[in-house]
């Protein structure tokens, strides 16, 4: 489903719902991309849905980050760059295990880009990729309605049990 994406500054509401979509939609592309035999392009779409979720959280919470000039302003969009310290003021907020998951959504961006090249990746088999795809992804499926139970509504729901049916056929 695709979901207009409207700066939070005009609708910070539709632009976290946005986000949520765009989080659940990269996780169940990263499913059919593993299924055909594409586990760097998997590994980057689990990035996205790191990236899509980081910025939904940060919207939601922005009156309770700190430097919240700097997140009105640009950190709502989750820039690459700062994800780091995105997830640990996250994780400040409660949020405990996102910087966990951004370290390793970071460790899958350098597979999407390095494949199993010793001098870059941290990887050796396959597996081991599909484990870390596994473990963020079940973390995001895990949490995702609990931390949005106010924006939750029957279209997120949909696009969540979708996502949840088809994570079934890679684990």
């Amino acid at each position: 489903m695709e979901e207009k994406l409207i700066s939070p500054k005009i609708d910070r509401k539709a632009y976290i719902k946005a986000r949520i979509i765009e989080t659940l939609d990269d996780i169940d592309v990263a499913i059919y991309m593993w299924i055909a035999g594409r586990s760097r392009n998997s590994a980057g779409k689990v990035f996205s849905a790191v990236k899509a979720l980081l910025s939904a959280l940060v919207t939601k919470n922005l009156d309770r980050l700190p430097n919240s000039d700097w997140y009105a302003k640009r950190g709502y969009n989750a820039p690459t760059h700062s994800l780091k310290g995105i997830s640990m003021n996250l994780a400040k907020l409660g949020f405990t295990q996102v910087e966990n998951i951004t370290d390793k959504a970071f460790l899958l961006h350098d597979y999407q880009y390095n494949g199993f090249d010793p001098d870059f990746s941290k990887y050796k088999k396959k597996e081991e990729v599909l484990h870390d795809i596994l473990i963020v992804s079940n973390f995001i499926l895990d949490h995702i309605k609990e931390w949005f139970k106010e924006e939750w509504d029957n279209d997120l729901d949909n696009v969540y049990n979708i996502v949840l049916y088809d994570m079934k056929k890679i684990g």
